[in-house]
């Protein structure tokens, strides 16, 4: 029996299972997105998934990066989900309420 069998997936699993489900419903840049929606889920920066990849999901952290998956599944923008977006070196809070900053907009500025 696996983790994934179990219910418990490490980084790598978690990660390459949300890449697949995300590419399966037509999203664009499916792994970036699944990267930067478990980074958020595990409240560490995009880039120390790599050096965490053999280490196990908590059951909150799951919890976590499942329904943010299921939202991007559905075209939900990544900075919806995750609360900010980077726009002009600065980070803004972004919610369904407000307009998500454009990398077009940023070349007009």
């Amino acid at each position: 029996m696996t983790n994934s069998t179990i219910g418990v997936q490490t980084v790598r699993q978690a990660l390459t299972d949300a890449a697949a489900r995300l590419k399966d419903a037509g999203v664009d840049g499916a792994m970036r997105d699944a990267r930067l929606l478990l980074a958020d889920a595990l409240n560490v920066p995009p880039g120390r998934l790599l050096m965490s990849e053999d280490d196990t999901l908590s059951p909150e952290a799951a919890a976590r990066f499942t329904l943010a998956v299921s939202a991007r599944a559905t075209r939900q923008p990544v900075s919806q989900i995750i609360g900010s977006r980077a726009f002009w070196g600065r980070d803004f809070h972004v919610t369904r309420d407000t307009l998500d900053p454009r990398p077009e907009t940023e070349t007009l500025i």
